[in-house]
C-alpha cells in the first residue's frame, strides 16, 4: 500500500488492489475515513497503520459510493458510523459479478442523505454533495481549508469508467459541477492525487471516446469496430495511458456495445 500525508492532520492510502484510494482526517485521537479499500488485505493494512502507527480510532466512516471495490475495510470498524446517499443499495447491486468475498463487505449505511450534508471534522469543513456520474450514489467532497476535492470514480486517470451504471451525460455534468469548486488538489477514488486539469482530461475522453463510436457505427462493420477503438486516440494530448487504464478502457468499449451507450448525439454537447 502506498501512503501519502497531504496534510499533517490528511493521509491518502492507495491499495494494492485496484489502486482503490482511501483518505483519512485526524482530529485528536479519532479518524473520519473516506472509503475502504478493495480487499480484506488492504483494509487490514489500513487498520494497522490508523490504529498502530496513527494510535487513533476511526469515528466516522463516509463512502463517496456505494461499490464493492471501496467497502473492504467497513465491517472493520464496527463501532463507527457509516454515511452514505441513499441511493446506496442500488449503485450495490449494479454490480454485475459480486464475489462472496465483496457480498460479505457489504454493510448498510448508518446515515443515508440525499442531496447536502454540511459537517466538520477537526479544522475542516466538508461539504458533502450528491454528484452522480459512475453510479446514482456518487457523491463529492470539498474542503475548502485544505484546497482538496474529494470526487469517488468520477474520473479514471485520463479516463473515465462508465460502469454498469454510469450514464454519460451524468459524467459531463458532475465533472463541470467538479471543476466549477476551483481545487487544484483532487483525490478520486483510484489510483492517486491529480491537478485541477484532470477534469479536463477525463472530459476531452467522453468527448472523444463518443465521436470515435458515432464513426465506428457509420462504418461497414459497426459494433464491431467499437472495440477496436485504442485508448490513445481518445486521451488529452500530452496524457499517457498506464496498463489499468487501457484496461478499463477495453471494459468501457464491451459496455459501449451492450448498454447501447452514446447512441444520441446531444449527450455530451457536441
Amino acid at each position: 500500500m502506498r501512503i501519502e500525508q497531504v496534510e499533517p492532520d490528511i493521509y491518502m492510502f492507495v491499495g494494492e488492489s485496484y489502486q482503490s484510494v482511501s483518505t483519512v482526517i485526524t482530529d485528536d485521537d479519532r479518524v473520519l475515513l473516506i472509503d475502504g479499500q478493495a480487499s480484506r488485505e488492504d483494509a487490514e493494512e489500513l487498520r494497522r497503520f490508523i490504529e498502530a502507527e496513527l494510535k487513533k480510532q476511526v469515528r466516522l466512516i463516509l463512502c463517496t459510493h456505494y461499490m464493492s471495490d471501496h467497502m473492504a475495510a467497513l465491517k472493520l470498524f464496527p463501532t463507527a458510523p457509516i454515511i452514505a446517499q441513499q441511493n446506496y443499495m442500488q449503485t450495490f447491486e449494479s454490480q454485475r459479478s459480486l464475489t462472496d468475498e465483496a457480498r460479505a463487505c457489504f454493510v448498510r449505511p448508518t446515515i443515508e442523505f440525499s442531496d447536502k450534508v454540511l459537517m466538520r471534522w477537526g479544522r475542516y469543513t466538508l461539504d458533502v454533495f450528491h454528484n452522480p456520474s459512475h453510479t446514482l450514489s456518487t457523491i463529492g467532497i470539498d474542503i475548502p481549508e485544505a484546497d482538496l476535492l474529494l470526487v469517488g470514480d468520477a474520473f479514471f486517470g485520463g479516463t473515465v469508467f462508465v460502469s454498469s451504471a454510469g450514464e454519460p451525460k451524468n459524467f459531463f455534468t458532475a465533472l463541470r459541477r467538479l471543476q466549477s469548486k476551483g481545487r487544484s488538489r483532487v483525490i478520486p477514488g483510484h489510483i492517486g492525487m491529480y491537478n485541477s486539469e484532470a477534469f479536463e482530461h477525463a472530459l476531452f475522453y467522453l468527448k472523444s471516446l463518443q465521436g470515435h463510436v458515432e464513426k465506428a457505427l457509420r462504418s461497414s462493420r459497426g459494433e464491431d469496430s467499437i472495440l477496436e477503438i485504442p485508448i490513445e486516440s481518445c486521451l488529452s494530448p500530452h496524457v499517457a495511458a498506464s496498463d489499468f487504464e487501457k484496461e478499463f478502457h477495453q471494459i468501457n468499449l464491451s459496455l459501449i456495445i451492450k448498454r447501447k451507450l452514446f447512441t444520441d448525439a446531444s449527450v455530451l454537447n457536441l
